[in-house]
């Protein structure tokens, strides 16, 4: 008679790697940190594990778009630290922001941290859209790739970008250290361009500079543009919530 083998164990095995306590405190586990290693070190090699094997990288590295909502997660957290959004809602013209509190019943400061709220809550997601729509169709262009391996070379490109800028923390923000702090933000963009996309979207060194000054033009306008629904959120979201 043969013996029937036992059935394998469906628990795992129990873990107790660094990696493993950050997954279990705070969502970043061994697939986030290497994703943020090589995409730091070797960013082209992200970007072509992406093109080759999905969204994924063949089960290697973080999806790009998840991962990039999750870096811009700690960016808000710095604004957080600072205040939020509050300062540039207090910067709106009276007549912007008067008939708004008038409606709500609340007072000035009530109205505008619950406005505060709301915008600190859907500016990452709205925001993230808007960068890609203005960025995709660029890499597109460039790369002549299709639709959606555009898209994840556009999110693959914002985490190169957005790796390198953590560790910045809230300079781009703290008064005196805004002009810096920028330029060291825009400036990361431009080396994650050129470094990721050599033979892809950009030949010659000229036309790689040109294109990401291009790009970074093209994002920083689609912030702008997406800074009006995040606004316009925050006023409505104040003006209805209780």
């Amino acid at each position: 008679m043969t013996a029937v083998p036992e059935p394998a164990s469906t628990v795992a095995p129990e873990r107790s790697g660094l990696a493993d306590y950050a997954e279990e405190t705070i969502g970043f586990g061994a697939t986030e940190f290497r994703t943020a290693r090589d995409l730091l070190l070797c960013p082209r090699t992200v970007l072509d594990a992406y093109l080759a094997y999905g969204p994924t990288g063949g089960r290697r590295y973080a999806r790009p778009f998840g991962f990039y909502v999750a870096l811009c997660g700690i960016l808000m957290f710095y604004m957080f630290l600072l205040g939020g959004m509050k300062g540039m809602i207090e910067q709106q013209p009276a007549e912007t922001l008067n008939g708004w509190i008038a409606r709500s019943g609340k007072s000035r400061e009530g109205f505008i941290g619950d406005a505060d709220g709301w915008m600190s809550l859907v500016a990452v997601p709205i925001l993230s859209l808007f960068y890609a729509a203005a960025a995709a169709p660029l890499i597109k262009w460039w790369s002549r790739l299709d639709w959606r391996r555009s898209i994840r070379a556009t999110f693959a490109l914002m985490c190169a970008w957005t790796v390198p800028i953590v560790p910045l923390g809230p300079l781009p923000m703290i008064k005196g250290f805004e002009i810096i702090g920028n330029l060291a933000m825009w400036g990361a963009l431009i080396v994650a361009f050129l470094r990721m996309g050599r033979g892809l979207w950009w030949q010659s060194w000229a036309g790689g500079i040109g294109k990401s000054l291009l790009l970074a033009g093209a994002m920083l306008l689609g912030a702008f543009v997406g800074m009006i629904p995040v606004f316009n959120i925050g006023l409505l979201g104040a003006l209805l919530g209780r």
